[in-house]
Parts: C-alpha cells; sequence; structure tokens
C-alpha cells in the first residue's frame, strides 16, 4: 500500500516522539521526584556514623533505585533515649541506633518501639557471651547493631617517659608503680563504666565460684578500692577518658574498647586490651512507634543487621555477625577470639540486678571520698616501701583500708538494698575507715621514723663512748710512758 509521504513523515515523526517518550519519562519522573527521607537519632561520632550512613545511601540506590535523604540527630546515649520519651509515641524520628540495651528493653516495655522482623534474622544469634543480639521477648523491637567490650587504655609514649609498662590484667591495677597513673570515669555518671565494674566483679567472683560468693564478692570490691586508691582523676564523663590519655595527663584509663579505637585510627600513640576479662555490650537499633518514614525504617533496619551493614559498622566498632570482618584496629569477637577473652558464663541477670546498687556504692564509697582513699593509699605504699609490713599499725591502716560497708558486705545484702538510703552510709563509711588507715599509716611511718632517730641517737652515743675510751686510754699510755 502506498502511504502518502506527508503521512509517512508523521507517522515516523510520532513513532519517534513514542521512543523518546518511553524512554525520558521514568528519568524525568526519577530526577523530578523527591528523595526518600529517614531521620536517624544517635549517640555516634560523625566520622563512624558518616561512614556507616554514606554506606547505606548506596545500597539504598542499589536495592531501591532511588536516593534517599538522611537526617541525623545525634546526642548522648541517655540523652537519645529521653528525647524519645519525651516524644511518647509521636517522634521526630524513625529510628534510635545505638545506646545500651538497657534503654531498648525499656522503650520497648513503654510501647515506644515498633516491632519488625528483618531480612536477616535468622542469620542473627539468639545471643552471645550471656547477652541477647535481638529482642529475647521474640516481638523484634530491637537488634544489636555493634558489640562492645571494656578494658584498659594507654598511651604509649606516658608509659615510656614513667617507666611503666602496659598491664595485662585487671589485677595488674592494684600494682603500686601505677599509683597516681589511672584516670576512670564515676560510674554514677557512666553506663559504660558501671558495666566494667560489675564485669570484673563478676570475673572474680566466677573465678572463686558462686557458691562462695561471700568471700569472692569482698575481694572483688578490695580490688575495686585498690584500684581507686591508684586512680588520679575521676571524671564526669566516659568520654573524657580517653581524651586525657591522649593528651598524655594521664598513663592508662579504664574505658570502652571503640573510644581507643577511634583514636587508633586517627594517629594516636595508644593501645588498648581487655585485661584477660571482658564481658559484651550490645549496642542496638531499633524502629520508633509512630515513626514519620516506616518504610524507609524497615529498610535501615534490613540494612544494619545485614551483612553489608554489618561490615560497614565495622570500619569502627564490633560487628555482631560472625561473617562481617571488621578493619583494624577494631577487633572482633569471632575473627579475634584470642584477643578478645570474652566470659563465656556472664550472668546478665546478676549484672542487671547489681547495677544500681553497684554505680552508687561505687561512688558515694569511693568516688566521693576519693582524696582520702588516695592519701590512705599513697601512705600504705609509703610504709610498704620502707619494709613497714610487720607493723601493727601498717596492719591496722590495710585493715581499715579493705574493710567493705557492713551493709553491702555480702552480694545477697547488696541485691536487697535501697540505694537512695544507704547511699549517705556509704559516703561516711569511706569517709571514716580510709581516714583511720591513714592515720595508722602515718603512725607506722612516724614510729619507724623515732626508731630511726634512737637508732641514731645510740649509735652516736657508742661512737662518742668509744671515741672518748681510746682518748682515755691514750692519756694512759702516755702517762705511763712519761714515768
Amino acid at each position: 500500500m502506498n502511504i502518502p509521504s506527508k503521512k509517512k513523515s508523521l507517522i515516523i515523526a510520532y513513532t519517534g516522539l513514542f521512543l523518546i517518550g518511553t524512554i525520558l519519562t521514568p528519568i524525568i519522573l526519577m530526577v523530578g521526584a523527591a528523595p526518600d527521607t529517614l531521620v536517624i537519632l544517635h549517640p555516634h561520632s560523625a566520622d563512624f556514623a558518616n561512614y556507616v550512613i554514606n554506606d547505606f545511601e548506596e545500597w539504598y540506590m542499589e536495592e531501591y533505585g532511588t536516593t534517599i535523604r538522611i537526617q541525623q540527630i545525634t546526642m548522648s546515649s541517655g540523652a537519645c533515649y529521653t528525647q524519645v520519651k519525651t516524644w511518647a509515641g509521636a517522634p521526630e524520628a524513625d529510628v534510635m541506633w545505638g545506646g545500651g540495651e538497657y534503654y531498648f528493653v525499656s522503650m520497648a516495655s513503654k510501647g515506644l518501639l515498633e516491632g519488625y522482623q528483618t531480612a536477616s534474622d535468622a542469620e542473627i544469634l539468639n545471643e552471645y557471651g550471656g547477652w541477647p543480639l535481638k529482642d529475647p521477648e521474640g516481638n523484634y523491637m530491637w537488634y544489636a547493631a555493634a558489640l562492645s567490650t571494656f578494658g584498659i587504655m594507654w598511651n604509649e609514649e606516658y608509659l615510656e617517659a614513667n617507666d611503666l609498662v602496659p598491664p595485662e590484667k585487671w589485677e595488674d591495677l592494684t600494682k603500686t608503680e601505677y599509683h597516681g597513673h589511672i584516670v576512670m570515669c564515676d560510674p554514677a555518671k557512666s553506663g559504660s563504666t558501671t558495666a566494667t565494674v560489675i564485669m570484673v566483679i563478676q570475673h572474680f567472683i566466677d573465678e572463686a565460684g558462686w557458691e562462695d560468693n561471700a568471700t569472692a564478692w569482698q575481694d572483688a570490691w578490695r580490688y575495686w578500692a585498690e584500684v581507686a586508691g591508684n586512680v588520679g582523676l575521676f571524671t564526669e564523663s566516659s568520654h573524657d577518658v580517653p581524651q586525657k590519655v591522649i593528651l598524655g595527663e594521664y598513663g592508662l584509663g579504664i574505658t570502652i574498647d571503640y573510644y581507643a579505637w577511634e583514636q587508633i585510627q586517627a594517629g594516636e600513640n595508644v593501645n588498648i586490651n581487655n585485661g584477660g576479662a571482658t564481658t559484651v555490650s550490645t549496642d542496638p537499633a531499633g524502629m520508633l512507634k509512630g515513626a514519620p518514614h516506616p518504610e524507609e525504617a524497615k529498610r535501615w533496619m534490613d540494612y544494619i543487621t545485614s551483612e553489608r551493614g554489618q561490615t560497614a559498622v565495622g570500619y569502627g566498632r564490633m560487628p555482631t555477625r560472625e561473617d562481617a570482618p571488621p578493619v583494624a584496629p577494631v577487633l572482633s569477637a569471632w575473627y579475634n577470639a584470642s584477643q578478645v577473652p570474652v566470659i563465656a558464663t556472664y550472668n546478665r541477670i546478676i549484672h542487671n540486678e547489681m547495677y544500681s546498687t553497684t554505680r552508687e556504692m561505687f561512688s558515694y564509697w569511693l568516688v566521693k571520698n576519693h582524696e582520702a582513699v588516695k592519701a590512705a593509699k599513697g601512705k600504705i605504699i609509703e610504709c610498704e616501701e620502707s619494709g613497714l609490713q610487720t607493723s601493727s599499725n601498717y596492719q591496722s591502716a590495710v585493715q581499715s583500708y579493705d574493710m567493705i560497708p557492713e551493709v553491702s558486705d555480702t552480694l545477697n545484702k547488696a541485691l536487697i538494698l535501697d540505694t537512695e538510703e544507704a547511699a549517705s552510709g556509704w559516703e561516711t563509711w569511706g569517709s571514716t575507715h580510709f581516714e583511720e588507715s591513714k592515720i595508722s599509716a602515718q603512725a607506722a611511718i612516724t614510729e619507724s621514723e623515732t626508731e630511726e632517730d634512737q637508732t641514731t641517737g645510740n649509735q652516736m652515743y657508742t661512737y662518742l663512748g668509744a671515741a672518748l675510751l681510746i682518748i682515755v686510754l691514750a692519756a694512759a699510755y702516755m702517762y705511763t710512758r712519761q714515768k
């Protein structure tokens, strides 16, 4: 059939326009469409958060063929938790990413989280080292997005300048050579520090056996009293501890692992180990109830629990998945098991029961009396360096120093305490006994100095007597010669 040339031209033109429209329409729609949005509430450092979020944005484009705009609301873990409670089910963020397990358990119990079973749920272990890696109630309210361990950080140059070596075990922190060289946060101001104190107590109790928990409990607290005497400064924030070590104000700091790893990545001459024993702390993520962007929130939860998401987490934190390798200096409980001595039998129930009592007892007994603790420990060290261990005053000083507050001198007593009522008693107990310890140690030193003075005096008299005898004998000899 012959088609007029004019009509043929129109057909070709329309066909071309149709094909161009077919190709360009999705591109135009993609360019013109607003990106998806996700608002993340978190306590992480900018370097770590941006690394993970940038990878999430790339993953999002690959998975869903569209861009996503991330808004970050950054504040401390405790402040994040308080903010979620303040929003009261009408949040301005979609997910909370990071913070201790305690916060997520509490938010779930208050109905502030939305359950969502992620695509990787089957690949996430139920627990590790006694701690759940996802909502133990089975409601998928949260998943562990990272793990943390606890340890001893040190400044290499500081230790070398002070002729010190890095401690290998928690027990080493009681050594006299570390007196005044340690910085630690007041446990009452830091959840991670409280966890460290409880973890070390459980470590010692576990070594002694739970059936003998009274003796082991007292030994563990005597340990912390000895460490407190070596601490040069208790800080108001756990974030201050690594800074004090980096600046060389103190040589050793008790801290959470990633605080040190961040500084190593930044080129600081510091290092960290777990002191021969550690538990883990889960750092969860969860979708907030009433999230403004629920679909994007679910996709974030899928990403952060995936192998790829956990590999990105391994840039600065310990991943929760065995198939996600970390980036040095970050360690993994799976890839670096010999360097991460996780306590396999850790008792999470006891940990939670001990939490309030432990942080308040440590703070009121040891931190509020810190100057007296340091002074008593210094005098005891002075006695030991002078070899006065057999002195009854020295022994009284040690006995007073080691006395555990009677109201909480067994685990069973401690677990049933009203911490608010017990607090002032702990402070008074510490003030009284550490002062007594200092006085007794000083008495031992004074007694020794007096004995030394007497010995010196006696020696002087002996020398004078000998000299006089020599003079008399010499005179007698001369007299005899003259005759």
